[in-house]
């Protein structure tokens, strides 16, 4: 409430103060004080942020594999695809997140949206985590003129994969291998038969393997092969996540 004083207002109208200083009457905001957060609150809050970091750690690791030609929201995307990895509390520590049951739900997460790499690539490999923790990959035999979609002008591409064992916690690479796999459009035999792939990801301080692909395209011009690949134009995808 406010009072009329000597010809002056004084207090409280609504949220706003009156006071004299001197010859002035001075006009401020009331402060209003500070909610509390809520514990249930502070734990989403901290959920969010170690799921935040642990998205801002996988775009980092697989730097190779998007090469920084990814749409604007795929951070954003990533974190959507974390947390439904972790579950419907979505406020998992990031040793909880790292050994949920469920983190091979990143698998097929485009890191272009408007560029699939199913899209591109009519087979599927096959990814497996032995018990011996052994990773395998194996291509189907397949027809690169009709199971390769190609750009115009394009006389190369490369399949490039990156398996990683991390350590989400210690913020760690254990160990990255990045086979390349070079196809020319040009030659002969048309179909393709690829040799079994087989990567040793036993360590005791691994938690997680993931395993990116992507396809370079090239071009040849002036006796060069040029990249065509783009922001528009880079087929990438996390193709494969264990917790080990």
């Amino acid at each position: 409430m406010a009072i009329i004083e000597n010809g002056n207002l004084k207090g409280l109208v609504g949220n706003v103060v009156f006071r004299q200083s001197n010859d002035k009457t001075i006009v401020q905001t009331n402060p209003r004080p500070k909610s509390k957060q809520s514990k249930g609150t502070k734990i989403a809050a901290t959920g969010f942020g170690d799921t935040s970091s642990i998205g801002a750690y996988i775009r980092r690791m697989m730097a190779e594999v998007h090469v920084d030609l990814h749409d604007s929201s795929m951070h954003n995307r990533l974190i959507t695809h974390l947390q439904r990895a972790l579950g419907p509390r979505g406020q998992l520590s990031k040793e909880e997140a790292i050994r949920s049951p469920k983190i091979n739900r990143l698998v097929n997460f485009q890191f272009n949206e408007k560029c699939h790499l199913q899209d591109f690539m009519h087979f599927d490999p096959e990814f497996k985590l032995l018990d011996n923790k052994q990773l395998t990959i194996q291509f189907p035999k397949f027809d690169k003129q009709k199971d390769l979609r190609q750009p115009k002008n394009c006389d190369l591409l490369i399949i490039n994969l990156s398996v990683a064992m991390l350590n989400f916690d210690k913020q760690q690479y254990i160990q990255v291998h990045s086979p390349q796999i070079p196809i020319n459009l040009h030659t002969r035999p048309k179909m393709v038969e690829l040799e079994q792939l087989s990567f040793d990801v036993n360590d005791k301080d691994a938690t997680t393997v993931l395993v990116g692909m992507n396809i370079e395209y090239y071009g040849f011009h002036r006796q060069k092969h040029l990249l065509l690949n783009n922001k528009s134009f880079h087929p990438a995808a996390i193709v494969g996540a264990w917790s080990i």
